[in-house]
């Protein structure tokens, strides 16, 4: 092979096996960019590191071949070294193919790769480099020295914490290991601020559900998880009406998210979203918020049950399993009226050959004649015959509150725990609590910290009255659902509408949820 050629090869050898191993260090940190297109790059890098090799094998043999003398110790250990990458390849491909969620395997078996291609190409070069400098015969020993130096060099750079994490991920990690009363100031401290996104598509999905494309700023990029909700503050005929959409888009999507509203009957916002929203809206949002989430680290065999809309969310949990190979089991129960009435049809059809442990059951509690699958309602013996492992598996609910408790009776009963059935009911009405008419038409509010009072009426929430007096408490979602306000309640008491963003050791410490509270008497915030 020509010496330009052999150094033009063999530095990009090397190159393609750093970025391959900084690409999967940088997954397990959450120090790399996320996105298909960088599985694709990674993926890409991969064969041509192979076909490299291949090529400089091959010549490595013709070298060998015309050998008439025995070969120096150099090459020798050269020769071995390249022997020695073919079966960390081909384990390597394996493990990727068929164990995608062994990270510390591919990790490992990344940088002993990249540690062999680089000795195998610095060998050489340092060997030669050495020599002329110096004029004479190089010392095996300085070579080994100098390629000591040149690794630990490349293993401080390779192997250093990221200076900067992903702050939600992070974030849980954290409230997982604090006291219940520190929960909400780490909330706070961390509730990340509104950002504009840019409506650029509209997509009908069925015939009352639209599927809304919003454009992220470059310069606010999120790190949403799977399964997670947005805030949204619409400004509809001059009001701003707060709404919370799951995010139906993969989260390693990261230069847009998708919502798919439907519409209700009297609800504004879904109205105004179906009927009105072209591309160019622009809409505030806060987020992402929610613990109803897919964790690829813990979750190995879930179930997806979803009734009408409440699909959104698990196509978010579906298309990032799909868009990162992750081998996961997944049965999806989808309960729907009609074929009219699903949604993402085609895509969730297309799963069944690109997620390889996947499962879908169609339910029609309205079918056509003709209809050959499942029909009627949930039930025991629908999950017992489709459900495999049901008590090892993690259980996701999303619809309508009747449907979602009916789901979680059964799998309790079927053995499952019941901390491993999750629900998510955000923005449904009905699952709010019905509160009493209040005696009084207003009461003193005294918020300890700020020292500041004011009065509040029936008709204004906690969170109302605090922005009313000026004092700027944490929030989210504005429905009672993500959490973030969760204020500690001194003295008196409220009625909330709603409390599913309220954990139970939380709430067994005095915390309310100011942005669906309203006082009964008298009371004192900590804020």
């Amino acid at each position: 092979m020509h010496t330009s050629l052999s150094i033009v090869l063999s530095s990009l050898f090397v190159l393609l096996g750093g970025f391959n191993t900084w690409l999967m260090l940088g997954k397990r940190n959450g120090s790399t960019p996320g996105g298909w297109s960088w599985v694709v790059a990674h993926r890409i890098a991969g064969y041509l590191f192979i076909a490299i090799y291949s090529v400089m094998l091959y010549y490595m043999t013709l070298r060998m071949r015309s050998a008439e003398d025995e070969l120096p110790a150099r090459l020798v250990v050269h020769v071995v070294l390249a022997l020695l990458l073919a079966p960390l390849l081909a384990v390597k491909i394996i493990v990727a193919r068929h164990q995608k969620g062994s990270q510390n395997v591919l990790s490992f078996l990344g940088i002993a790769i990249f540690a062999i291609s680089f000795t195998l190409v610095a060998l050489n070069i340092i060997w030669h480099v050495l020599r002329a400098a110096t004029g004479q015969p190089v010392s095996p020993v300085i070579t080994a020295l100098v390629l000591t130096s040149i690794f630990v060099l490349l293993g401080t750079l390779l192997l250093r914490r990221p200076g900067k994490t992903a702050s939600r991920p992070v974030l849980v990690d954290q409230l997982g290991n604090r006291r219940a009363e520190d929960r909400a100031k780490i909330i706070a401290d961390h509730d990340p601020p509104a950002v504009s996104l840019v409506l650029s598509r509209v997509q009908p999905q069925t015939h009352d559900s639209k599927t809304l494309r919003f454009i992220v700023p470059q310069n606010r990029r999120w790190d949403a998880r799977p399964g997670q909700f947005l805030a949204f503050e619409w400004n509809i005929d001059g009001k701003k009406i707060t709404r919370s959409y799951s995010i139906c888009s993969s989260p390693t999507q990261r230069g847009y998210v998708e919502i798919t509203p439907k519409r209700a009957p009297n609800g504004c916002v879904s109205v105004f979203l179906n009927d009105c929203a072209h591309p160019g809206l622009i809409v505030t949002a806060r987020g992402p918020y929610g613990q109803f989430c897919f964790d690829e680290r813990q979750h190995r065999s879930i179930v997806l049950v979803a009734g009408g809309s409440g699909i959104t969310p698990m196509m978010s949990m579906l298309r990032y399993i799909d868009d990162l190979c992750l081998p996961v089991e997944v049965t999806l129960i989808y309960c729907v009226r009609t074929l009219q009435d699903v949604f993402f049809a085609a895509e969730l059809s297309s799963f069944e050959s690109s997620i390889r442990n996947f499962r879908r059951i169609l339910v029609l509690s309205q079918p056509h004649s003709d209809w050959t699958g499942a029909r009627g309602h949930l039930n025991r013996e629908l999950i017992e015959r489709n459900v495999g492992n049901v008590m090892t598996s993690t259980v996701f609910l999303c619809g309508p509150p009747p449907f979602m408790e009916s789901a979680r009776a059964i799998f309790v009963s079927l053995g499952v725990d019941p901390a491993n059935v999750m629900q998510e009911s955000f923005g449904s009405h009905s699952a709010g609590v019905q509160t009493a008419p209040l005696e009084r038409s207003s009461f003193q509010v005294d918020f300890a910290r700020t020292g500041k009072t004011g009065q509040i009426s029936g008709a204004n929430t906690l969170l109302e009255t605090a922005e009313m007096n000026g004092i700027s408490l944490p929030y989210g979602c504005r429905q009672g659902c993500c959490g973030t306000c969760a204020t500690r309640l001194l003295h008196g008491e409220v009625q909330m509408e709603r409390e599913d963003g309220l954990e139970p050791e939380l709430k067994a410490q005095g915390y309310i949820l100011p942005c669906v509270s309203r006082a009964c008497s008298d009371i004192k915030l900590d804020a």
